[in-house]
């Protein structure tokens, strides 16, 4: 059976029209973002993101180091470098070196493409230069606070085991067996248990080639529910080894390319599955980085 990047199916302009650069995140509604608001009952805060450090997990291969690193110390702006002042003042800065696929991260529409065109068929050529692209950056991504909703296949202190695909059957039964339902615009993470190994720089590595995550077929699943944003607490939140012979991210390619879904790749969701909680307010806001192809980001579950 041929899919869709190989039997011709025409899958732009997409249905927000030919301009749009938002894809699903046109769900979020302010009708949406107000029914966010109303799960909120303890107030309670719980951030869905890693730690950020020297020597932590990371294709060094691909995205190269992280580097962090004291650039200025307080007795540097003090004499004999600086003229002294009343108030004895100091101040620290730091620099970073880093991919903007770092740590936790969301991705843009201009990340993934098919045949050389991103989402909304947009030329790859026309629309990439040195310094980001025209259109589709992470710069046009807005500040999404929408519903939340966490599946946990394994459950709390548990991990699925490398190269398992969560499927349609089990995400189904999930949502079933809690009375949740998916509607539209809401943003959807799998956890599978292996953000919990995030202080383990090595071990956490060892799932950048050979991971559970997201099936190719729950991807067309997640796309047909209208979900705003999706992904996992995985490198690539998506199954790898790939499930469909000879392809290389099919399941990115599906959601960000062909349906403008943005994912979150790293998505820290060990708490969440510590403490049962899988409907709740989603908060995120990229950093606004001009034609970037992912922020790091810090999302907020708000109970």
């Amino acid at each position: 059976m041929s899919e869709w990047f190989e039997n011709g199916e025409k899958w732009f302009p997409s249905m927000w029209g030919p301009s749009d650069q938002k894809g699903n995140l046109n769900f979020i509604t302010r009708e949406k973002t107000i029914e966010a608001a109303s799960l909120v009952k303890t107030g309670d805060t719980v951030s869905l993101s890693h730690e950020i450090y020297n020597g932590m997990p990371g294709r060094q291969s691909a995205h190269g180091p992280f580097f962090y690193l004291i650039s200025q110390r307080v007795y540097d702006v003090r004499p004999p470098a600086r003229p002294e002042t009343r108030n004895k003042f100091g101040g620290v800065l730091s620099r970073l070196e880093m991919v903007d696929h770092l740590g936790t991260h969301l991705d843009s529409l201009n990340h993934i493409s098919f045949n050389n065109l991103y989402y909304n068929g947009l030329d790859a050529y026309e629309e990439t230069t040195t310094f980001g692209t025209y259109h589709l950056g992470i710069d046009t991504t807005p500040p999404i606070v929408t519903r939340g909703i966490m599946i946990d296949i394994p459950g709390p202190e548990k991990i699925l085991e490398k190269g398992r695909g969560i499927t349609v059957d089990e995400t189904e039964r999930f949502l079933e067996e809690r009375s949740i339902k998916i509607s539209k615009g809401d943003a959807v993470c799998f956890n599978t248990g292996v953000g919990s190994l995030w202080h383990k720089p090595d071990a956490y590595n060892s799932y950048f080639e050979e991971s559970p995550g997201i099936g190719y077929e729950l991807s067309k699943w997640i796309a047909s529910r209208g979900i705003s944003i999706s992904g996992s607490d995985t490198p690539a939140s998506e199954v790898s080894v790939p499930e469909l012979p000879g392809t290389r991210l099919p399941v990115h390619q599906y959601l960000i390319t062909k349906s403008g879904i943005r994912l979150i790749d790293n998505i820290n969701l060990t708490e969440l599955s510590r403490r049962k909680i899988y409907e709740f307010m989603f908060v995120c806001t990229p950093l606004r980085i001009r034609g970037g192809t992912a922020s790091p980001v810090n999302p907020i579950a708000i109970i």
